[in-house]
């Protein structure tokens, strides 16, 4: 039976439910009673139903988010906008649990929003580490590591150690993930000072499994004995902590998960320890059970199985697995691939009890349970493209925008420019008007008259041509960005049609009568009718560089390939590798690898810049 092993798992659950002091039926009913009593403070009553919403969200998302929508629109009565500003960030995860991406995505936008608004440091620290916490979950690590970065620079001094835990524990597994374990290491560790200086079990417990996690991950890589005696201290620190204060607790379904950790090291790593890893489990177990966790629940069964099926009780191992199947069937949102690898184990149970028909039936059932799964997960990727397209879109909305304001505040100063302008002509019109009817009176005066006349017309004419040559060189400079400009459309256009076209062809594989997906098939070729005119426009621009991709294949005997001229347009158009990473959907080191090999095949030097190359190239 497959165990639980991600590092993430227990951060889920630890920061979906954190800064709680008291048991959750202690806690329900404290608020409540606060809720109840006349003179509370409607930001009193904000605060009350967030944390309702909290503790309500564990075990039902859509009541959880009812709550929360309630303290938004109580929210909505009260001035200061940092109010609004935690809501939608505990919005946020609530949202992605139910796989409301989109929604998800708003919440934390607005968290953002109405925190700058406030001017509060710890709100924006919270509302950036919310941004960063969804980003992990969307396996974006890159943008994920950049904001919960500079959630902490919020946070510094404001002593909010819980939310500084929280995001240390993800900067650590996000380095786990990069394969840094020095990096993983400090944070860890750092996580576990945070959650020491916080007092709360809950983020000692998170610290204490943080460096439980690298030390286990250390000794798959490495085989040392004190790393894996060290993760088994931590985990093992983790469960005692909670136990002790299990009054204190946030949510004691954390220990459960831990307790399951720790029964799966002694599981793997202590083969002769069979007690210890059966009394571990048996903990999990009962935690399990006492908070309803089925998944939990199921992974226990499953290796009790196990154990079961080497002592060769293949009757107890059945009923086991069919105890685990009955626990995840509770779960509401039970996970298809747990069923599935259920119904494999039982085959694989019934298959040597030498009942091959029960056998072939379980094995029938793994099949079923396996394609739902599969169909899950195509599906979950395809609103996540979706949600992906729509945020691009956004952003790019918004740069536009951006863009025209700019524009339109250019255009505001050369009108000023030209009223002052025109003013000014107005002026010397009048002045020479003046000083030749002072002429026609001061016959003696006339010769200086002219002179000066003479002087200032010269002068009028250097000034004249100065601001000829400034307007021709911000002309060749606007040309020069609009190039820039129209490549990086181009560039954007043709990842997007590449990205329609593989949806597209996904969609004609799946059933063609299935209305919604003949309705995503015509919006996908709408958008890609609507991109022709952009094409015409690509063509400009290879008329304003037509050299460009040819010479840089003459510099590298023909050996460019597609993406590698997309790489140096990009370089070209001076973004940086994140950038680029952002926009081709890549890793960042993907992009230094890449530069290294086209400095390679262009025959640059060591020393030479692949920019300042790039940008020589007209």
């Amino acid at each position: 039976m497959p165990t639980i092993r991600k590092r993430h798992i227990l951060g889920i659950i630890l920061i979906l439910s954190c800064h709680l002091l008291k048991a959750q039926s202690i806690l329900t009913d404290s608020l409540k009673d606060v809720l109840a009593r006349k003179e509370t403070t409607v930001e009193n009553r904000i605060m009350a139903t967030a944390l309702l919403a909290k503790i309500a969200g564990n075990r039902d998302v859509k009541t959880g988010i009812g709550l929360d929508q309630q303290a938004l629109v109580m929210s909505s009565t009260v001035k200061d906008p940092q109010y609004r500003s935690f809501i939608y960030g505990c919005l946020v995860h609530l949202y992605e649990l139910n796989d409301s991406t989109q929604l998800a995505r708003k919440a934390v936008d607005s968290a953002i929003w109405y925190a700058d608004k406030s001017g509060n440091k710890a709100s924006k620290g919270f509302a950036m580490y919310r941004k960063g916490w969804l980003q992990v979950m969307e396996e974006q690590p890159d943008s994920a590591m950049k904001n919960l970065l500079e959630a902490l620079r919020y946070l510094d001094g404001q002593k909010a150690y819980n939310y500084e835990c929280g995001i240390y524990y993800f900067i650590a597994g996000i380095y786990g993930d990069w394969n840094d374990p020095e990096n993983e290491l400090k944070y860890a560790r750092l996580c576990l000072q945070k959650g020491l200086q916080a007092q709360t079990p809950d983020e000692i417990c998170m610290g204490y499994q943080s460096l439980g996690s690298y030390f286990i991950i250390q000794y798959r890589k490495q085989s040392k004995s004190i790393q894996l005696d060290s993760a088994l201290y931590y985990n093992r620190q983790a469960l005692s902590i909670g136990l002790q204060q299990h009054e204190r607790f946030v949510i004691s379904s954390t220990l459960a998960l831990v307790a399951l950790n720790t029964a799966n090291i002694y599981a793997e790593f202590y083969p002769d320890k069979k007690d210890s890893a059966i009394k571990y489990i048996n903990t999990a177990l009962s935690l399990a059970k006492e908070t309803t966790q089925q998944e939990i629940v199921a992974s226990c069964y499953g290796m009790l199985s196990d154990y079961s099926v080497a002592a060769g009780d293949y009757n107890q191992a059945e009923f086991l697995l069919h105890m685990s199947l009955e626990a995840i069937e509770r779960f509401p949102s039970g996970s298809s691939v747990t069923k599935a690898r259920i119904m494999q184990a039982l085959s694989k149970v019934a298959e040597k009890k030498g009942d091959k028909a029960q056998a072939l039936e379980y094995y029938k059932q793994y099949i079923d349970f396996y394609k739902t799964a599969f169909d899950a997960q195509q599906q979950a990727t395809a609103k996540k493209l979706e949600a992906q397209y729509q945020s691009e879109k956004k952003e790019k909305e918004l740069a536009l925008l951006q863009q025209r304001a700019d524009f339109n505040r250019k255009l505001n100063f050369f009108y000023i420019c030209l009223a002052a302008a025109a003013l000014f002509a107005l002026i010397f019109f009048f002045r020479a008007y003046h000083f030749r009817l002072r002429a026609s009176l001061q016959q003696s005066l006339l010769n200086e008259t002219k002179a000066k006349q003479l002087e200032l017309q010269l002068q009028l004419q250097a000034e004249a041509t100065a601001r000829l040559e400034a307007e021709q060189q911000l002309l060749q400079e606007r040309q020069e960005r609009l190039q820039n400009e129209l490549l990086a459309g181009a560039l954007q256009v043709e990842e997007k049609n590449e990205l329609l076209q593989t949806l597209q062809k996904k969609i004609t594989t799946h059933n063609s009568a299935d209305p919604v997906l003949r309705q995503m098939d015509r919006i996908i070729t709408d958008s890609r009718k609507m991109d022709e005119d952009f094409e015409s426009a690509k063509s400009d621009f290879a008329d304003l560089h037509p050299e460009f991709s040819t010479r840089l294949q003459e510099k590298a005997a023909e050996s460019l390939t597609r993406l590698d001229l997309k790489y140096c347009a990009y370089i070209r158009m001076g973004l940086s590798n994140k950038e680029i990473a952002s926009r081709l959907a890549v890793e960042a080191k993907s992009i230094r690898m890449a530069r290294y090999r086209l400095k390679q095949k262009l025959n640059l030097q060591k020393e030479e810049s692949l920019d300042t190359f790039l940008s020589t190239i007209v």
